[in-house]
């Protein structure tokens, strides 16, 4: 107690605050979307909710692979701009721009050709796998726009502009709303329809974000920077795959879940795709607190100020906490409100309502991962991060294997709860490390 009354610094809630309003409103908007998404097929079919549940997923699994674009992004840019480096800004731009738009060039063929084998490890059901397959062939063109705008989105939060990040999210995805009601449902698209509306929104987004950050692109000819820009996106490589592994794990545990869910039934696979629709609503609001401390520690990392980072993990960590409360009671009073909106099949929201349990509880399991991951990103302390990701992961399959044959679905919700707990709890175990600047 005596030391947290040390760190405890007003000055530090309101950096955070004003920074995580802008990031909270504009993550949940994106859950928000998939909501939307699951309630207009939620009224069509269960195996199109599954189908969206498994192609969501599938790419998700795909481009948050390579989200470390946001991440390391926000990280270099904030301690750029914590000593006003402008030419470390600048080629931190092009390398991820160049890159970003490289690998998502090289990821669509690879997808295509991978495709139906992994969609075959989801599920056996043939029309399940027809709709994700269609679903999965229109949205994979999209993968440039969303690796850009990880770019984008990254410069922008470690450039401490969350409102204009927050402008250009909720334009992408009230547009993508939009669309996805007007093909979706108006045009009778359906899964299509959707799938349609979320490409178009992808690449209007691109165009408004380089609208946001032209003013701070280099002017000079990128062309004749060729062997500067080589050096820096080795250098982006080296940092970044730390990341790279660590989200991959990430994923790869919500894949597992949402496999091995489609293993126990149909109608089980589409209850985890509503319950971890809802999860996906806790990690994004609760990540603007995190993404607050990711540019707030990255400024001050950049000066060595030990202290401040302090007060700023102390003051971001305690109003998380305070958020993820408040969504334990909003759940516990009101989750069956939640899911008459989501669906209105009755067998779905039977099933779901014998696991509520794990949501409502999963805001105070959960929160810290989040936090952490949003200060060690700051730091760049990447190596730290997949470590501890590597760690929770063995922990994840070690319960699995132990609680899914004998409590089934209980088991696997355990299970992946138990995953993200260790994620915040070995990271806060490593906290020291943070003051090992380099």
């Amino acid at each position: 107690m005596h030391y947290i009354k040390n760190y405890i610094d007003f000055k530090s809630y309101k950096l955070v605050i004003s920074i995580a309003i802008p990031m909270i409103i504009s993550n949940i908007s994106t859950p928000l979307l998939g909501i939307i998404d699951t309630s207009i097929i939620g009224r069509i079919s269960i195996e199109q909710i599954g189908a969206i549940a498994i192609g969501s997923s599938f790419l998700s699994f795909l481009y948050f692979c390579f989200s470390f674009f946001r991440m390391g992004t926000t990280g270099l840019i904030a301690q750029a701009r914590g000593i006003n480096d402008i030419n470390a800004i600048h080629s931190i731009i092009k390398s991820n721009f160049f890159l970003a738009f490289l690998i998502s060039i090289i990821c669509i063929p690879i997808i295509f050709l991978l495709k139906d084998f992994l969609l075959s490890i989801y599920t056996s059901d043939s029309l399940i796998i027809y709709h994700a397959s269609s679903y999965i062939n229109i949205r994979i063109f999209g993968a440039p726009a969303t690796f850009i705008n990880f770019v984008i989105f990254g410069f922008l939060l470690g450039s401490k502009k969350p409102w204009d990040l927050l402008k250009l999210v909720l334009f992408i995805n009230l547009l993508n709303i939009i669309l996805d009601i007007y093909l979706g449902l108006y045009l009778n698209m359906q899964l299509k329809g959707i799938a349609y509306g979320t490409l178009i929104s992808e690449y209007l987004g691109t165009m408004l974000g380089l609208y946001y950050i032209k003013k701070f692109l280099p002017s000079e000819d990128i062309t004749n920077k060729t062997k500067q820009i080589k050096n820096n996106i080795i250098s982006i490589i080296k940092s970044n795959m730390n990341l790279f592994i660590r989200t991959a794990l990430i994923l790869t545990s919500i894949l597992m879940f949402t496999a091995i869910g489609s293993r126990l039934g149909n109608t089980i696979l589409a209850a985890n795709a509503i319950l971890i629709m809802l999860q996906m609503f806790i990690s994004y609001s609760l990540d603007g607190f995190a993404q607050a401390a990711e540019v707030l520690v990255g400024n001050e990392y950049s000066k060595k100020n030990k202290d401040k980072i302090i007060k700023i993990t102390i003051a971001s960590g305690i109003i998380s906490f305070i958020f993820a409360l408040i969504y334990f009671l909003l759940f516990f009073v009101f989750i069956n409100n939640i899911l008459t909106l989501m669906t209105s099949i009755e067998s779905v929201i039977s099933e779901i309502q014998k696991y509520t349990i794990w949501i409502i509880i999963s805001p105070l399991i959960s929160f810290l991962s989040f936090h952490m991951d949003g200060v060690f990103i700051g730091a760049n302390k990447t190596k730290i991060m997949r470590n501890t990701v590597i760690i929770s992961f063995i922990i994840f399959i070690i319960s699995l294997y132990i609680f899914v044959p004998i409590y089934e679905n209980h088991g696997l919700w355990f299970s992946f709860l138990l995953f993200l707990f260790f994620r915040g709890i070995l990271l806060l175990y490593k906290f020291n490390k943070i003051y090992k600047f380099s």
